[in-house]
């Protein structure tokens, strides 16, 4: 079976109303995609918590997939009536052949090596060359499948950092991968706490699937035990509302993690966190940076 795609150039502020005539239209699915990806004009989209998604960029690709027997022009005229009085250029047409789609979903998500010693892999890989530590980590509901340059500048912190029966906080766990990354690196006790249940869910799975041994807990609930290490991937905001009780829960002499952060972005960070710690940068990967801090007497 083959799809009628669609194609429409359109710029960042139409998207929605386009999307919408689409659906209304008999589209199947609609994909948005940034029209300059791979050129100098790419622009990234990075949100903090609070702020609305945002589906679109100056430059749009809006492309509706439809059923193989959907009229072209037919489409085009109703769409171009329901977005009046936007204009629309004719979208361009493609067949797309029925597909393995679960297979081909796959194929985006290959092992990825993190160190000489580490290896993330999906479930469905068929890895080839070996690693000490290996990871089983399918992409699902929580951040964390170690491809951001964010996690694994935290995965390389705990490799050179951890010691044997550190206690371990991780802090936003998101999929769970610290902690998992942790408890093979050898730490002690690892808490994993997320305000997200879906983050819980996930946590717990992969740990199960790992066969490792964590302390997954709700943020709700509070935790006021202070660990060796405490580690956050999360964002600025939530890390600067966060700071008091990221403190806390640091033991004296123990170290803090900070990541989830732009590099025009740290040195605010770095000045707060000095209240409690002090504070360099750990590592760069692209234009994300990682924080470390000890905590002061």
């Amino acid at each position: 079976m083959a799809w009628l795609a669609l194609e429409f150039s359109v710029r960042g502020v139409d998207v929605d109303i386009l999307s919408d005539a689409l659906f209304n239209a008999g589209a199947i699915s609609v994909d948005v995609k940034d029209a300059d990806e791979g050129s100098t004009e790419e622009q990234a989209i990075y949100l903090e918590p609070g702020e609305d998604a945002a589906l679109s960029w100056g430059h749009n690709i809006v492309l509706g997939l439809f059923d193989k027997d959907a009229m072209a022009d037919q489409i085009f005229s109703v769409v171009t009536d329901a977005v009046a009085p936007l204009t629309l250029s004719k979208p361009l047409e493609n067949w797309i052949d029925d597909q393995d789609w679960v297979r081909l979903t796959q194929q985006q998500f290959e092992p990825i090596r993190i160190s000489k010693k580490l290896r993330i892999s999906p479930s469905w890989s068929d890895v080839t060359d070996s690693a000490e530590i290996d990871i089983v980590l399918d992409p699902g509901l929580a951040f964390g499948t170690g491809s951001h340059p964010t996690t694994q500048l935290c995965l390389r912190w705990l490799e050179e950092n951890i010691t044997r029966r550190d206690s371990i906080i991780d802090y936003g766990c998101g999929s769970g991968v610290l902690g998992i990354a942790a408890r093979k690196y050898g730490a002690g006790k690892v808490v994993c706490i997320d305000i997200d249940e879906d983050s819980l869910v996930a946590t717990r799975y992969n740990s199960e699937r790992n066969k490792v041994d964590l302390e997954v807990r709700s943020a709700e609930r509070g935790y006021h035990i202070p660990g060796d290490v405490v580690i956050a991937n999360i964002l600025p905001s939530p890390l600067k509302v966060l700071a008091p009780l990221l403190s806390r829960l640091v033991k004296s002499g123990g170290k803090i993690v900070l990541s989830g952060i732009l590099e025009d972005q740290s040195q605010g960070l770095i000045d707060l966190y000095s209240q409690w710690f002090d504070m360099s940068k750990f590592q760069s990967m692209d234009d994300w940076v990682c924080l470390q801090g000890t905590k002061l007497a």
